[in-house]
């Protein structure tokens, strides 16, 4: 199991590649996600949540514990979580075999399905 801090730093280097990523695929999030969303992902294995604003196609500071409101959850094991940022792992095989969870609006899900 990967500790919390070998997540947080995952997530942390998920939201500078996210930084650095090139206009196209920034101004495709941003499409497919108009408005602010709050992301929290929680790691049931850890007990641990973490959360994120993503708006204008960028992920902004990473925050520990629950937020008061989420938009989109995602729910995945830590291991998974850092073989996922890693590369090792395909969020949608992930997705599809129930690795992760994601909980989300019906809109959000169908916006979202195109960057799965």
């Amino acid at each position: 199991m990967a500790t919390k801090r070998q997540v947080e730093k995952k997530l942390r280097e998920l939201i500078a590649r996210m930084d650095q990523a090139n206009a196209k695929v920034r101004g495709d999030l941003a499409e497919a996600l108009p408005d602010p969303r709050v992301i929290e992902i929680s790691l049931p294995d850890l007990r641990a949540s973490y959360w994120t604003e993503l708006s204008n196609g960028a992920m902004h500071q990473l925050h520990a514990g629950s937020p008061d409101r989420a938009d989109i959850r995602v729910r995945v094991d830590s291991d998974h979580l850092v073989e996922l940022v890693d590369g090792q792992k395909s969020l949608f095989t992930s997705f599809v075999g129930g690795q992760v969870n994601i909980e989300a609006s019906f809109t959000d899900l169908l916006r979202l399905r195109k960057l799965l």
